[in-house]
C-alpha cells in the first residue's frame, strides 16, 4: 500500500500519525465515527449506527489483508461514508466504482469532498467517465469545417457547445448546460472507441479525455464507472487485443477497489464478456468515412464511386433488418438463433453485406496513408467485417450450440429496435473472465456492497457464484431505520391469481384494491409495473378514477418525459402526484419525505420467460442437474424486488405503505414466498385493507 506522507493532513490532534502507522488503523476508525468525533462534528444530522462502524472495519480489515468483501447494507446505514472514511484514513489508491453516472456525481461532489474535509486530509481525487461524456476538439473542429451538421437545431447547440469547450477545462458534457442530452450536435463533438484517433489526433495535447485519465492515474481515489473499470482491467490484462494501447493504462493500480452499486455488477459484466453486433455501428462508421472521403479527397472521385459503395453496404445491411421482420424477429423483438424460424435465411442479405462491405475497404485503401482518420474506421470495419463473417457461419447452423471464442457455452440472440438489430454472443457464466481480473489484482482488497445484495436471509451464494469470487467474506447490515412502526406490506386478499387471470384483468383488480389507499394518502403513489403494457393500462385506470371521482392527482407516466423530469416533477407536485413507471424506475430513486408515501407493485418482478440470456442459462443450469428457477430465476426476483420496495423508506421520519399485488408473496400460496417475504425489510404486515387505513390515519393509536 502506497502510504502518504504525514504533511498531507492538517495538523490537529485526530490527524496526528494517520498515515504513519503510529496509531492502530482500528481506533482511528472507531474515533472517526464516534460521537465526538470529526464525522460529527462535520455533516450534518450525524448519528452513529453500529452498522456503519462495523461495515467501515470490515473494510479496513480488507485493505489490510488484501482481502475480498461482500456487504449489504440497509437504507440509512450510511455505506458511502463506512467504505470512504477507513480508505481515505488509509491514504492508498483507491478506485470507486458505480453503476450509473447519479451515484458517480454524488460521489465526487458531495460525499468526497465532505469526508475528506471532515477527516482533515487532503486526498487527491478525480471522476472519470467513458470518452464519449467529453468533448471532443478535433471532432469538433472537423465539423465545423467540413459542414457535417445536420439541422439549424444541431448548428445552434453546436455554437453553445463550441463556446463550453473553449471555457470549460474537463469538457465533461455533463457540465455544459443548455443543449439536450439527445441534440443532434452530440455525435459530432464527442468521440467513441471506433472513430477516436487516440496518439495520432493532431489535438492529442488539449484531449480532454487524455487530461482527464493522466489526472486520475496522479489521483488518489477515483470514481468511474463498472463498464470502465471491466474495460480498463481487460485490456491491462490483453494488452495486445485491438483498442489497448494507452487505453489499457487509463486507471492506476489500486490498493483499494470498491464497487458500490455491486446487484448491477452481473448484468454489466454479462454484456462486457460477450460481443456485440451492431446494424448500426456498421452503418455510422460507414457514413462517417464516407464524409471524410468525399470533404478531403475530392480528386480521387474520378477513379472511385466511394459514394455508390458505402450506398450498397448501407442497402445491404437495411435488406438483411428486413429480412429480420420477414421471420418474425420485428421491432421489441429479443430471440435466439436457435429458435428463430427460418434464420437460415439470414445468410443471404449478411453475405451481401459482407462482400459491399469488402470491396469498399479495398476501394479506401490506396489513401488510408494519407489519412489517420479514415485508416482508424478501416480498423474498426475490419473487425466488424470479422464478426460479420462469425455471424455468416453460425447462422447456417443456427440450431448448433453456441461457443465463446475460447470455446465456452454462449448463446447467440438477436435484438431488434425499430430501424436497427443487434447480433450479440453472450457468455453462459463470465465467473471464470471476472475470477481472471481479480487474481490480477491479488494484492489489492476488493468490496462489494449494495443495499440489495444478497438474494434472500444474508444469502450471497446467487451473486458470488456469478461472479467467480472465492475466499470472500460476506457481511449483512440492516437498516437502521422503525421499519415495523414506520411501514405497512399490504397484500390484498381479493387479487386473482397472476398466472391464470389475464393481464388486464389483473391490473384493473390491483388499481381497484390500491385506489382506496391512493386516495386516503393523497396521491404521492409509486405505481412499480414489470412490463410497459401494464404500466400503460394502469395509468389509463388512474386517470379514469381521478375524473370519475373528481380529484386533482396529477399522473405521470414513464416515457411521456424524461426520467429525471418526471421525478423533478414528482417532488414539486402540491396536489399529489403519481408515478406510474415500469422497471427502470425501480431502483436509484432517492425521495424522502410525505412526498412518496405509496408505493404499489404489481407482480413479483421475475424477468421474461423468453428472455433469450435467462432461456439458454436456464438449460445450461438444467443441464449440469441445478434448478434454474430455485437457483437464478428465484434470487434475481428478489433482489428485483428489494429495489422496488427500497423506494418507500428513505429516512427515519418516513412513513409508508407498501401494497404488493401478487399473492404468490405469501408463503401460503407458494413454496418460494418466504424468500421473498425474508428478503425485504421488516415492515408491519396486514391482508386487510381496515387495517391499512387505520394505520395511515391514527400512527400513534393504530394496532
Amino acid at each position: 500500500m502506497t502510504k502518504k506522507k504525514k504533511s498531507e493532513a492538517s495538523h490537529d490532534p485526530f490527524n496526528e500519525g494517520v498515515n504513519d502507522g503510529a496509531v492502530d488503523f482500528e481506533k482511528r476508525i472507531r474515533s472517526a465515527f464516534s460521537a465526538g468525533g470529526p464525522l460529527a462534528g462535520a455533516t450534518e444530522h450525524f448519528m452513529h449506527r453500529d452498522g456503519q462502524l462495523s461495515f467501515a472495519l470490515d473494510v479496513a480489515r480488507a485493505i489490510e489483508n488484501h482481502g475480498t468483501e461482500v456487504i449489504e447494507a440497509g437504507t440509512g446505514t450510511g455505506k458511502t461514508f463506512a467504505y470512504l472514511t477507513p480508505a481515505i484514513l488509509a491514504g492508498c489508491k483507491v478506485i470507486v466504482s458505480t453503476a450509473g453516472k447519479p451515484l458517480q456525481d454524488q460521489l465526487f461532489g458531495k460525499d468526497l469532498p465532505a469526508v475528506c474535509k471532515a477527516l482533515g486530509v487532503n486526498a487527491s481525487t478525480a471522476l472519470l467517465k467513458g470518452r464519449s461524456n467529453y468533448i471532443c476538439l478535433y471532432r469538433m473542429e472537423t465539423a465545423q469545417s467540413e459542414a457535417r451538421l445536420p439541422s439549424p437545431a444541431a448548428v445552434r447547440d453546436f455554437q453553445k457547445i463550441a463556446f463550453f469547450a473553449k471555457t470549460d477545462e474537463t469538457g465533461d458534457r455533463a457540465r455544459c448546460h443548455g443543449v439536450p442530452d439527445d441534440s443532434p450536435a452530440w455525435p459530432y463533438v464527442t468521440s467513441t472507441a471506433e472513430n477516436c484517433l487516440g496518439s495520432d489526433c493532431p489535438r492529442i495535447k488539449d484531449c480532454f479525455v487524455y487530461k482527464a485519465r493522466a489526472k486520475a492515474k496522479a489521483s488518489d481515489i477515483v470514481v468511474v464507472n463498472h463498464h470502465l473499470y471491466l474495460s480498463a482491467m481487460a485490456l491491462l490484462a490483453d494488452p495486445e487485443s485491438a483498442g489497448a494501447g494507452d487505453d489499457a493504462r487509463m486507471l492506476p493500480q489500486a490498493d483499494l477497489t470498491i464497487f458500490d452499486e455491486a446487484h448491477k455488477l452481473p448484468d454489466i459484466a454479462s454484456a462486457f464478456f460477450g460481443t456485440e453486433f451492431s446494424t448500426y455501428q456498421l452503418k455510422n462508421t460507414v457514413k462517417e468515412m464516407r464524409a471524410g472521403l468525399l470533404s478531403r479527397f475530392k480528386s480521387y472521385l474520378k477513379k472511385n464511386n466511394w459514394d455508390q459503395a458505402c450506398d450498397a453496404v448501407i442497402h445491404a445491411m437495411m435488406d438483411f433488418v428486413l429480412r429480420l421482420d420477414e421471420i418474425g424477429v420485428g421491432e421489441g423483438v429479443s430471440r435466439m438463433i436457435s429458435e428463430t424460424a427460418d434464420a437460415e435465411s439470414l445468410v443471404k442479405p449478411l453475405d451481401k453485406t459482407f462482400t459491399a462491405l469488402a470491396t469498399l475497404i479495398e476501394s479506401v485503401m490506396p489513401v488510408c496513408e494519407e489519412d489517420a482518420e479514415i485508416t482508424k474506421y478501416c480498423e474498426v470495419l475490419n473487425g466488424l467485417s470479422v464478426q460479420m463473417n462469425e455471424w455468416i457461419e453460425a447462422l447456417k447452423t443456427p440450431k448448433e450450440p453456441a461457443k465463446t471464442a475460447d470455446g465456452r457455452p454462449a448463446v447467440r440472440w438477436i435484438e431488434r429496435g425499430k430501424t436497427e438489430a443487434r447480433l450479440n454472443t453472450t457468455p453462459l457464466s463470465f465467473a471464470e473472465d471476472f475470477a481472471k481480473l481479480r487474481q490480477m489484482q491479488a494484492q489489492s482488497a476488493w468490496v462489494f456492497t449494495s443495499a440489495t445484495i444478497a438474494s434472500g436471509h444474508g444469502d450471497f451464494s446467487h451473486f458470488v457464484s456469478e461472479m467467480g469470487l472465492t475466499g470472500v467474506e460476506t457481511h449483512v447490515y440492516a437498516s437502521p431505520f422503525n421499519y415495523a412502526d414506520q411501514a405497512m406490506l399490504y397484500v390484498p386478499e381479493s387479487m386473482p391469481d397472476p398466472k391464470t387471470s389475464e393481464r388486464e384483468d389483473y391490473i384493473e383488480a390491483l388499481i381497484r384494491e390500491s385506489w382506496p389507499v391512493i386516495d386516503v394518502i393523497g396521491g404521492k403513489t409509486f405505481i412499480l409495473c414489470t412490463s410497459y403494457r401494464a404500466m400503460r393500462h394502469a395509468a389509463a385506470l388512474l386517470r379514469g378514477l381521478i375524473s370519475a371521482n373528481n380529484r386533482a392527482y396529477e399522473v405521470l407516466v414513464q416515457g411521456e418525459d424524461s426520467r429525471t423530469k418526471l421525478i423533478e416533477r414528482f417532488r414539486k407536485t402540491q396536489a399529489g402526484a403519481i408515478l406510474v413507471g415500469s422497471m427502470s424506475f425501480w431502483e436509484g430513486i432517492d425521495i424522502k419525505g410525505d412526498a412518496l408515501s405509496l408505493v404499489v407493485i404489481d407482480k413479483l418482478p421475475f424477468a421474461p420467460k423468453d428472455d433469450p440470456v435467462l432461456l439458454a442459462r436456464s438449460r445450461w443450469i438444467a443441464e449440469q442437474g441445478g434448478n434454474p428457477f430455485v437457483e437464478h430465476h428465484v434470487p434475481l426476483a428478489t433482489i428485483a424486488l428489494k429495489q422496488g420496495t427500497g423506494r418507500l423508506i428513505r429516512s427515519e421520519h418516513d412513513r409508508g405503505i407498501l401494497i404488493i399485488g401478487d399473492r404468490r408473496v405469501l408463503p401460503s400460496i407458494s413454496s418460494y414466498g418466504r424468500r421473498f417475504l425474508e428478503s425485504l425489510p421488516p415492515f408491519s404486515r396486514t391482508l386487510k385493507l381496515e387495517r391499512v387505513l387505520d394505520f395511515w390515519q391514527h400512527p400513534d393509536t393504530w394496532s
